[in-house]
């Protein structure tokens, strides 16, 4: 490092008022901090914002491809931005879980999203608790097919006012179980649901974060679904939820042979709110 005196080269007023504070000593004088790129012009907070913007987007679902259209950017890039390390990395433990609408003691719910296929594929697939389901026995398919159907599912239902997909995952970020909300009427306040769940206590969590946006956000009055006969899978979560059996439609269902009775149950919103 270079030393030179400061008589060669500060106007004498400012050596006069430097002298005040130190008189033949040694002084660094540091470098003007250096802005980073874009800070002068703006740009590095528009980017900021954007790449904010592309990662919630991202883990709301919105796949790669649409999000390069959008952005006219590189799929490659789009990569980059969402798997960012640093302050700026997509994180679900930056939300303060405290004020989280969307969990309670065992699961939290989120938006379903594309690629959750690969948490439906299961060995139970084709059997019984399929058609109690859905009330029909599926063709066979592979996997590619059977994803290609959950993201086809997915991306009609985003925007949709009809149905509403969700997933939950543990606090600690594992997938649980999925549900919807469907069939909404506005008018009438009445709705259907659908929940399932590798074990009964998540989708009975699941279910009830459903519900209690349902009845106390959307502002619907009466859920209502139907069960096939026997039905030991599905029907119980909705007993312990609080459904109440309102009536049988007699040989509602053709499956192996036989006419089946399909059960129907409903529950108010004054009733799950006395529940909680």
């Amino acid at each position: 490092m270079k030393y030179r005196s400061a008589a060669e080269l500060l106007p004498p007023q400012l050596l006069r008022e430097l002298q005040k504070y130190a008189q033949g000593e040694t002084l660094y004088i540091p470098r003007v901090k250096r802005k980073f790129w874009g800070e002068g012009t703006g740009a590095r907070a528009l980017y900021s914002r954007r790449d904010a913007s592309i990662r919630k987007k991202f883990s709301n679902g919105v796949e790669l491809e649409k999000l390069s259209e959008e952005y006219f950017i590189s799929e490659d890039a789009v990569k980059k931005i969402i798997y960012k390390k640093g302050d700026a990395v997509m994180n679900v433990n930056e939300i303060d879980y405290s004020k989280y609408f969307w969990r309670n003691e065992l699961v939290r719910a989120r938006r379903s999203r594309p690629d959750d296929w690969k948490y439906h594929r299961n060995p139970g697939y084709d059997s019984d608790e399929r058609f109690f389901s859905d009330y029909a026995q599926e063709l066979p398919r592979d996997d590619e097919m059977w994803r290609e159907t959950w993201e086809n599912y997915v991306k009609a239902n985003w925007n949709s006012d009809d149905r509403i997909l969700f997933a939950f995952e543990t606090h600690d970020g594992d997938y649980a179980g999925g549900g919807n909300l469907h069939g909404i009427d506005e008018r009438n306040g009445t709705f259907g649901m659908f929940v399932g769940a590798e074990e009964e206590r998540y989708a009975v969590a699941g279910a009830a974060l459903m519900l209690d946006y349902a009845f106390n956000e959307l502002r619907l009055n009466n859920c209502h679904t139907g069960f096939i006969e026997n039905d030991t899978i599905f029907q119980p979560v909705f007993v312990k939820i609080g459904f109440v059996l309102e009536g049988t439609r007699r040989q509602q269902v053709y499956h192996k042979g036989k006419y089946w009775n399909e059960n129907l149950y409903g529950l108010l919103a004054e009733e799950f709110n006395a529940r909680q």
